[in-house]
């Protein structure tokens, strides 16, 4: 079970990202200004960390992957009472970066 454990993770993650993402709201939640690209920034690189940190994928793939979710999600969200908008997506983006940065970061620090 271990061995499949960021395969698990990253189901778990993408899971929980589009049901929050794409669940209907009347508005809003009440947040300081800004406040939901740095959610959008952890909740990325969330998903782009498991499989960056082990060799079972190339971070190309990982990147284009994580990165393409995203933009999607913001393309249908319009269809679930949210608003899409380009600057989620670039901290989507950001996110993932930040996430595969980790993981190398965890192998790096793993190895020695």
């Amino acid at each position: 079970m271990r061995k499949y454990l960021d395969i698990s993770l990253t189901f778990i993650v993408t899971l929980t990202l589009t049901v929050a993402m794409l669940w209907p709201l009347d508005q809003p939640p009440p947040a300081p200004e800004g406040s939901d690209k740095v959610v959008h920034l952890i909740a990325f690189a969330a998903l782009g960390f498991p499989l960056a940190r082990t060799k079972r994928f190339g971070l190309l793939p990982v990147f284009i992957g994580a990165s393409a979710f995203g933009g999607v999600i913001e393309l249908i969200q319009p269809n679930f009472n949210r608003s899409a908008d380009i600057n989620d997506w670039i901290a989507d983006v950001a996110g993932v970066v930040l996430g595969i940065g980790c993981g190398l970061l965890y192998r790096l620090l793993r190895r020695h």
